[in-house]
């Protein structure tokens, strides 16, 4: 079941990343970002952990990379950056609860020099919250999907989803 997700799960993420990207392209403020094709932010999620037994955590890394010559400053409507989402195996969103995010409405930068990589981290334990084990109630034991999204003004960044098992 957890391959037939993934497989019609990615090619849609693929095809809105690619709508995504062509609509950036043309939206970008300023000129910090040069308006190219070529404008692609190369975003990863990593887990230290993808087998999380109970009382263990993993930590989720998001990786977004600035392959441009240039440094580009990204600014957010508010004060969350990377939004990390985790689906159980129907797709249904399970951590943060409804997908929802508690963000100060302040908005914020991120900078990122020319070749570099910002990285974003989160403690995860296999719970409906964020967080180390024990701090909120735990999903049921199967496959989860951590993936991770960056909305900045005029550009989106994804990141693909990565399987977590939750025994």
């Amino acid at each position: 079941m957890a391959g037939r997700f993934v497989l019609a799960y990615l090619p849609r993420m693929r095809k809105r990343v690619a709508l995504l990207a062509a609509l950036a392209v043309g939206c970008v403020e300023g000129g910090d970002i040069p308006s190219a094709p070529e404008q692609v932010f190369p975003t990863t999620i990593t887990a230290s952990d993808q087998e999380l037994e109970p009382g263990e955590s993993t930590t989720l890394t998001v990786h977004v990379a600035n392959p441009l010559d240039g440094a580009v400053r990204l600014t957010f409507p508010t004060s969350c950056q990377a939004l990390i989402i985790v689906r159980n195996q129907q797709g249904r969103i399970t951590t943060p609860p409804n997908g929802e995010y508690q963000c100060a409405s302040v908005p914020s930068q991120l900078f990122i020099a020319a070749g570099d990589t910002a990285r974003f981290t989160v403690v995860w334990a296999g719970g409906v919250q964020f967080g180390a084990p024990g701090t909120s109630e735990r999903v049921p034991p199967g496959n989860y999907f951590a993936s991770a999204e960056l909305r900045a003004a005029g550009v989106t960044a994804i990141a693909f989803p990565i399987l977590i098992v939750v025994h």
